[in-house]
């Protein structure tokens, strides 16, 4: 790893109404009051109201909201608030609740059960080790950047970071009615996919195209929108998509999610209109880190990119924080973010709230107590 010197405000290329924008893509489970899988989807989606942005996902036990272009994190957090309450209003009204989970906890329904969706069972019928069981929720953070070509270049700047962002958001401990020993078992079953893998270093767009279009072509995807890459290149939007963290439990740690990867990223543009060096991992090396982050979340190991030496993940992200400082003031996300994760970090998380109430026992309450925590209630109640 290459060492990489510390920027100032001044070396970063943001005037008025440069900070890019960010969007966020939340899935969800609905679950059944004994914690199994709630194949209502549709029901719960046909009831909303036309300006819900909310859509079906592959299995009919989930659902997935959407923001809009937001230049606020402020912004962000109330219109992802909102969209969890309507649907957990949508959801109870089907008997089922709406659950912020990177898997769902107590069962792994067969493709028949699942979806109807005739471009997923041929996905599962082409994509060699994908067997229709892979049913995740994740958190897909984009962040605008001005052209592809700089997109791919911040791809590779963003690689030794990203294990960071998935050990302090692992949110998934449960599988099958047991606990994993994993705090995002949603890794391990995406590892299933040929294309969940860290985004590759390419020159150009055209580079990173043609990587693409060999993927599909050897059948690790169905097509473009099936490459799932930590990050990638949105197929849809002009923005970098950073979807390596599991489903946050809560709003507040999915605002936490989003302020850092635009930190991220416009650190990573900075350093590359500056020309400065790239710091990266080997492959191996990454994924690697990516599969203790996986494993321990914030106690995980991981490496400290400029620093040649492991460290536990809270402690990289504390690096990344110093190293992405003069963003945050730029984009004004400072003191927010600031207070966003003395409160994380003040608390367990998410797959240690999940496996503390799997302790319990009690499987309905550990749904209503996730349920609470997914739309902003008091998980006591």
């Amino acid at each position: 790893m290459t060492a990489v010197p510390r920027l100032v405000v001044g070396d970063l290329p943001v005037r008025d109404g440069d900070v890019p924008t960010v969007g966020v893509e939340e899935e969800f489970l609905l679950l059944r009051p004994d914690g199994r899988t709630a194949l209502v989807a549709p029901d719960v989606l046909a009831g909303l109201r036309p300006e819900v942005r909310a859509q079906s996902e592959f299995a009919r036990c989930q659902v997935e909201t959407t923001t809009g272009v937001c230049t606020e994190l402020g912004t962000v957090a109330r219109e992802l608030a909102a969209a969890r309450r309507t649907l957990a209003a949508a959801a109870a009204d089907r008997g089922a609740f709406l659950v912020a989970s990177g898997t769902p906890p107590f069962d792994a329904p067969g493709l028949s059960e699942l979806t109807d969706d005739p471009r997923y069972r041929l996905l599962v019928a082409t994509v060699p080790g994908v067997t229709g069981e892979e049913i995740t929720c994740a958190a897909h953070v984009h962040v605008a950047v001005p052209s592809r070509d700089l997109g791919v270049a911040v791809l590779g700047r963003l690689r030794p970071w990203l294990p960071v962002l998935l050990a302090m958001h692992g949110n998934s401990p449960l599988w099958r009615g047991q606990d994993t020993g994993w705090a995002s078992h949603r890794f391990v079953v995406q590892r299933r996919w040929p294309s969940f893998v860290p985004p590759p270093r390419c020159a150009d767009a055209g580079e990173y195209d043609r990587r693409i279009d060999d993927l599909v072509e050897n059948r690790a995807a169905l097509d473009g929108r099936g490459v799932y890459f930590w990050a990638r290149l949105s197929p849809r939007y002009p923005t970098l998509e950073i979807r390596i963290s599991d489903v946050c439990l809560t709003v507040e740690d999915a605002v936490l999610l989003t302020g850092l990867c635009r930190a991220a990223v416009m650190t990573a543009i900075a350093d590359e209109l500056a020309g400065r060096p790239v710091v990266d991992l080997p492959e191996p090396a990454l994924l690697a880190a990516g599969s203790a982050a996986a494993r321990s979340g914030p106690a995980a190991l991981v490496p400290v990119p400029g620093r040649d030496a492991f460290a536990p993940a809270a402690e990289a992200l504390d690096e990344l924080l110093s190293a992405a400082a003069p963003a945050l003031e730029a984009s004004g996300d400072r003191e927010l973010l600031g207070r966003l994760l003395a409160g994380s970090r003040s608390r367990p998380s998410g797959a240690e709230r999940q496996r503390a109430l799997w302790r319990l026992g009690d499987r309905p309450r550990l749904v209503r107590t996730l349920a609470a925590l997914t739309a902003g209630g008091d998980p006591r109640r």
